[in-house]
């Protein structure tokens, strides 16, 4: 089903023209699950990216969101914030003329340079002023999420009992308390190539957090191997890892995989939609990438919500790669 047509009236105030020049075109864009409203925007002066966040977001968030925004865009992060309306919640940022990151990863040989561009980025967000930026810790968002999914009909009956799980998780992060300015949300969607770098876009739920977490979602979205993300993790550090990054990184992973599981699971409103009786049930993320490629599978549909939820959750259920 397609997307309806932008209310050109209502979002023309959004961009001044004395800032963007005269709009010639406006087209939704389809992205992730922040509820947001997004616009892809052709005026007399270039490309923009128009974005509007949820009014189902506390106020405090976009006040954060803008905060880290601006001194992403300043360090080269996150693409350059052109105008705000901060009382419509509204930023326009430049446009970023390339594909998300997973396109250009599908050619072997941009594969090492498009990783460590990431990397790069990462680094240098995690290295910026965090001064006023509040804490956004996934370990109490996980245990809330799943209290409130378990009961659910439908619920996966192998993720019922999470708490040791949780637990676990807890005490290993509890020894390696390292918190930087984190994007928090980094699957491929939200990391675009432009044929030379990259760049991170949509920072609603940005904030202080461990600097491996990012790392570890972007690690558990791509599946790489072990190995693999463990050398991304020492270019962050730019030194050897020590077995305590090691436990932190490989905790953050399976917090990743059950904090976006458990939140895409919370979107479908009936969970039998995809059910998995047991975690041999449960899809891997290889076959929902394959089938979306194929076009069977619809990413914005409920099946499609509850199949790549529960791809997500058993990876961190089971702490592995799937």
């Amino acid at each position: 089903m397609s997307a309806p047509a932008p209310d050109l009236a209502a979002l023309l105030p959004l961009l001044p023209e004395d800032r963007v020049g005269a709009v010639e075109r406006l087209e939704p864009i389809t992205l992730g699950l922040s509820g947001a409203s997004v616009y892809a925007v052709t005026t007399s002066r270039g490309a923009y990216v128009l974005r509007v966040q949820g009014r189902q977001n506390d106020e405090g968030y976009f006040a954060q969101q803008l905060r880290v925004l601006r001194r992403a865009a300043d360090a080269g992060v996150a693409p350059a914030v052109v105008h705000v309306d901060e009382a419509a919640r509204a930023v326009v940022s430049a446009r970023v003329l390339g594909a998300p990151v997973g396109a250009a990863l599908v050619d072997p040989a941009l594969r090492g340079p498009v990783l460590a561009s990431v990397v790069d980025r990462l680094r240098a967000l995690h290295a910026i002023d965090p001064l006023d930026v509040a804490e956004r810790d996934p370990l109490p968002y996980a245990r809330a999420a799943w209290e409130a999914g378990r009961s659910r009909p439908g619920f996966p009956p192998w993720a019922a009992s999470l708490a040791p799980t949780l637990e676990a998780i807890a005490a290993t992060l509890a020894g390696d308390p390292r918190l930087v300015v984190s994007h928090n949300d980094l699957n491929p969607v939200n990391i675009l190539w432009d044929g030379a770098r990259a760049w991170l876009v949509d920072w609603e739920v940005t904030g202080l957090g461990h600097p491996y977490y990012d790392l570890a979602v972007l690690a558990l979205f791509l599946r790489l191997d072990d190995d693999v993300a463990l050398d991304l993790v020492a270019r962050h550090d730019g030194a050897p890892l020590d077995e305590r990054s090691r436990a932190s990184f490989r905790a953050l992973r399976r917090l990743a995989g059950l904090v976006c599981g458990l939140t895409i699971l919370s979107l479908v409103d009936d969970l039998s939609v995809r059910p998995a009786p047991t975690w041999a049930d449960a899809p891997s993320l290889a076959s929902c990438y394959e089938a979306m490629r194929a076009g069977h599978l619809d990413p914005q549909s409920p099946r499609g919500r509850a199949t790549m939820g529960l791809a997500l959750l058993a990876q961190g259920v089971a702490g592995k790669e799937g």
